[in-house]
């Protein structure tokens, strides 16, 4: 083995020849000083002007496979979170090669500041000592964040996400609804921005007809020359996070005054390591007043024991946007196009990682989030006052998951992830008549069990509500179904359904699902039940019970 100038010992040997036009690097990394393997190494191939080929990131036996498009004479560059980077000489590469890379453990030492200089934002090691330490730091969060893209590139794992859409109403403080899903992913990017030449033409908001999208910078995003030299980069002022105390942080701020939406932010470090923790960014240029922290978002990051990185969890927070409306209420020609903002309902779109797993067969879990326990308990409400509510179902907000209430009314749900959510009492026929019901905000807390009391509404008032009936004493009830066609009970929009009873009549039309309500309809009375569309029909006679609130009744239509 020879030894390099450049701290690092490299040793060469070539494999039997490749198929043309492709090469295969294979080697491992190990440490001169802890005598070891090392994982979670970055390992470049660049040329001799430092445009990167092909990277990857040593696994846990410290071994990397590099794959090259063409030969030519290139080097290899090694960085370690906390250590200085480390090259290898340059070599020609023409076949399949086998390196072995011994690393000397030179250690950063982050140079001792004794003031801020908020003047100097430049990203170079020598102009002063504050600038040296912003570059020292930016060095090992783009390390991170190379290690993350990496981790993703190589599908090395599986990772079980919830996706999460939550709004909130700032005035009232509230939870107003939320949208949630479970998905699976083998090494695919948690979210995608737009590429970084548009975010500097364009900022990181964009406007059509359809709405406004807002952007989070994505790793490709925070890699890129865009992101260097459209911001400026200085040493926080402000205070670690609660969740990173004694973290220094690296702030960063456009370096010009673009006329569209941009982003300031902290990424924050951990002191000890080195890593990078978490990046925190706002909004900026919004044609809106809100707080500064209220519109932005955060990206974690954590290392696996692997020496893969991950992000797990991620988020955005997002102004709602709103066409105003016309003197009279309508919406006018001249607002289209022209969307407004509001700070009012903030939109919190992002997710959070409940595991991550190998993704060979093993199948072996390498990192996994704790969760809490909700035991909810169903009421209903009477003349006497709450009562258990036995056999209703009690479902996670936005989600597919329900539970069936036991004898006393309680169901658990396991598994959950920290965070805030919304349960509701519902019963097939309230959800029949789609009913409004109550729902109430549980918080959840790792390891933790959380006893929430969620409430049924009675089955009159929620139709009452659905039909804007105010009366007192009703009598009349709900028929709803859907209309459909053929053997695949195919939905029929727009079909007209009418109602005939002695002395009176009612009417609806179907929606695009096929659904119909009718309210109103009357109890003990022999009902004649039509529905046609073109050359179809089909003709039902029913009778409601005294007490019957809501009656399902589904129209297939027949030539």
């Amino acid at each position: 083995m020879v030894k390099l100038a450049r701290l690092a010992s490299f040793c060469l040997t070539a494999a039997l020849p490749a198929a043309a036009g492709a090469q295969v690097i294979r080697g491992t990394v190990t440490s001169a000083v802890a005598a070891g393997r090392v994982a979670g190494a970055v390992v470049l191939l660049q040329d001799s002007s430092l445009t990167t080929y092909a990277r990857a990131l040593t696994s846990d036996s410290g071994t990397f496979t590099i794959g090259v498009g063409a030969p030519g004479r290139f080097h290899l560059k090694v960085m370690r979170i906390g250590f200085r980077p480390t090259e290898s000489q340059t070599f020609a590469l023409t076949r399949d090669t086998t390196v072995h890379l011994e690393l000397t453990d030179i250690p950063v030492v982050l140079p001792r500041v004794t003031t801020r200089d908020r003047n100097d934002c430049r990203l170079h090691p020598n102009s002063s000592e504050s600038a040296a330490l912003t570059f020292a730091l930016w060095d090992e969060a783009r390390t991170a964040l190379l290690a993350t893209a990496i981790t993703l590139e190589q599908h090395d794992y599986r990772f079980a996400k919830l996706q999460h859409l939550r709004v909130y109403d700032m005035k009232e403080r509230a939870l107003r609804d939320i949208a949630l899903r479970e998905i699976e992913t083998r090494g695919t990017a948690p979210w995608t921005s737009l590429p970084a030449e548009q975010l500097r033409e364009k900022g990181y908001a964009t406007e059509d007809d359809s709405g406004m999208t807002f952007f989070a910078p994505d790793i490709n995003v925070l890699l890129s020359p865009y992101f260097t030299e459209a911001h400026c980069f200085r040493l926080t002022r402000a205070d670690a996070p609660p969740s990173w105390p004694g973290a220094i942080g690296l702030d960063f701020e456009s370096a010009g005054r673009p006329p569209h939406v941009e982003i300031r932010g902290t990424l924050w470090l951990d002191t000890t390591s080195m890593e990078l923790r978490s990046l925190e960014f706002t909004f900026v240029n919004l044609p809106i007043s809100a707080p500064d922290t209220l519109l932005g978002g955060r990206i974690d990051f954590t290392r696996l024991a692997t020496g893969g990185w991950i992000i797990p969890s991620w988020s955005i927070r997002m102004p709602t946007p709103y066409r105003p409306r016309g003197r009279f209420g309508a919406r006018t020609v001249a607002s289209r196009g022209r969307w407004r903002l509001t700070a009012d309902l903030v939109r919190v779109a992002g997710g959070e990682l409940r595991a991550v797993r190998r993704g060979d067969g093993a199948d072996s879990v390498l990192w996994k989030r704790p969760t809490g326990r909700v035991l909810a308990r169903a009421v209903t409400r009477t003349d006497s006052g709450l009562v258990a509510a036995p056999g209703v179902m009690v479902r996670l907000s936005g989600s597919p998951y329900v539970g069936y209430s036991s004898i006393d009314g309680s169901v658990r749900f396991d598994g959950l992830l920290p965070g805030a959510y919304l349960f509701e009492a519902t019963t097939p026929l309230h959800d029949l008549i789609e009913a409004t019901g109550e729902r109430t905000l549980v918080s959840v807390r790792a390891d933790t069990v959380v006893e929430a009391r969620v409430t049924l509404q009675p089955l009159a008032d929620a139709a009452a509500a659905v039909c804007a009936d105010t009366r007192p004493g009703r009598d009349e009830s709900v028929l709803a179904g859907h209309v459909t066609l053929g053997a695949n009970d195919s939905p029929m929009p727009k079909v007209r359904v009418t109602l005939e009873w002695p002395g009176g009549d009612a009417e609806a039309e179907s929606r695009n699902d096929g659904y119909y309500r009718v309210c109103g309809v009357p109890r003990g009375k022999l009902i004649l039940v039509r529905a046609s569309a073109e050359s179809y029909m089909v003709t039902e006679t029913l009778t409601l019970e005294k007490n019957e609130v809501v009656r399902k009744l589904d129209l297939k239509l027949q030539p």
